[in-house]
């Protein structure tokens, strides 16, 4: 087992409990600690040689090669459930939360995880009906066994260039998920982006569609105020609009989309009401984590790279003080200098590895400060917002320059955020 991490830990136990005998590498010593009784581990910088081993299993984070399984497809073909999958550049989380709430209030044994929460492994066995699984491209790139019942492919923004080096490249491994579906599955793909149209386009599967811009004959669609599920013309879910949380319509193409996987798997319309009418969001994603002097302080840790950045700024209404920076993953961060000309973004302050670059390419448009680390943006951030302001973290960025994960960077925001004295804020700049 190649990784030490949440998947190869499931991996690893996975493998256990089918009785083979297993080796845990991973470069840290320290990793791998607290595994179960039983594995071997090897550590260092020199990966062991495959040829010692019957068969070899990857963590997402190891770039797999020829004949090495990748964790998604070992539980793949051990999974005694029904599954849906999920792809694309942003909104995967959402879609794949969405999906799962709807199965599961549609009365459905369902189970979730994969890039989200739970590894794929330890799912296997559950009793699970529905495994509703979030797919990253690192999953997606050398599987061959991943054959989804309902497979999602919401859209496609550059990302993990360090990685996949191309836009092309990338696209190519989410394009896996589609690919490897049987002729009877659904495919639900994004009849407003072009990549996911592409490859819907070649599919041999059943094609659903979800889009705000047109109506759909299967699938989700907006009709003026509503959200509308149909099947071959025939409509089975309407849902005003109004009727729909806060989150679930930021933005709605989420919504759509898992309306549209989870009507095709079989939920209630019932249930896909129910759970778009409640549904709160996910931590870090446009999330409200404080107010103080009349100031909204909105976590949008989740947003990664530029494209989901942009989303961010161009859903707020409000004038915006924009926190940005972290680690670039190999993206070009043009985009953001004209989404925040769009935007109402009065005042961008950067930090972390990605200061410098972030100020050369939004400086010629917007009035940008620089700082070392978040809390002094947060503090400086404080001391510039006026009453009726958003300062907004929407990084642009990958947190591992100083944070463990976005979800540490989005919690520290947040506790920054709810220290700031009730009266602090409001000051011209």
């Amino acid at each position: 087992m190649l990784g030490a991490a949440r998947s190869g830990r499931a991996a690893a136990e996975l493998l256990l409990r089918a009785g083979a005998r297993v080796t845990v590498y991973d470069r840290k010593a320290e990793a791998l600690a607290g595994l179960p009784v039983g594995v071997e581990t090897l550590s260092g910088d020199s990966q062991p040689s495959y040829d010692a081993f019957d068969a070899v299993v990857a963590s997402p984070g190891f770039p797999t090669a020829a004949g090495v399984i990748p964790e998604v497809d070992l539980a793949a073909q051990l999974l005694d459930a029904k599954l849906v999958g999920v792809t694309g550049s942003n909104g995967k989380s959402t879609t794949t939360t969405l999906v799962g709430e709807m199965l599961a209030e549609s009365g459905f044994r369902t189970g979730v995880g994969g890039n989200i929460g739970t590894a794929l492994c330890s799912l296997v066995g559950q009793g699970h009906e529905w495994v509703v699984a979030e797919l990253s491209s690192f999953q997606l790139e050398h599987a061959r066994e991943f054959h989804a019942d309902v497979a999602l492919i919401l859209n496609l923004a550059p990302d993990h260039f360090d990685r996949h080096g191309t836009l092309e490249a990338y696209g190519a491994a989410k394009a896996r998920l589609a690919e490897l579906q049987r002729a009877d599955a659904w495919l639900v793909a994004n009849r407003d982006d072009t990549w996911s149209s592409a490859v819907a386009a070649k599919a041999r599967q059943h094609v659903a569609w979800f889009s705000t811009r047109a109506e759909v004959d299967t699938g989700a669609w907006l009709d003026r105020d509503a959200l509308v599920v149909s099947r071959a013309r025939a409509e089975r879910v309407r849902i005003p609009v109004a009727e729909l949380s806060t989150a679930a319509r930021r933005p709605i193409d989420n919504a759509l989309a898992a309306a549209a996987a989870a009507d095709l798997a079989g939920a209630s319309a019932h249930a896909i009401g129910t759970v778009l009418s409640r549904f709160a969001g996910l931590p870090h994603r446009v999330r409200d984590v404080a107010v103080r002097a009349g100031v909204r302080y909105v976590d949008d840790s989740k947003a990664t790279n530029p494209a989901a950045a942009v989303a961010s700024l161009l859903a707020q209404t409000a004038r915006i003080v924009w926190l940005a920076g972290g680690r670039n993953k190999g993206l070009d961060f043009a985009p953001l200098a004209d989404a925040a000309k769009r935007a109402r973004v009065r005042l961008a302050i950067v930090f972390g590895e990605s200061a410098e670059e972030l100020a050369r390419v939004l400086g010629p448009v917007i009035r940008v400060e620089r700082v070392e680390t978040l809390a002094q943006a947060v503090s400086y951030a404080a001391a510039a917002a006026r009453p009726g302001d958003v300062v907004l973290l929407a990084p642009a960025c990958a947190s591992f320059d100083q944070f463990k994960s976005f979800e540490d960077r989005g919690e520290q925001f947040a506790r920054l955020a709810r220290a700031i004295p009730e009266a602090q804020g409001g000051a011209a700049c």
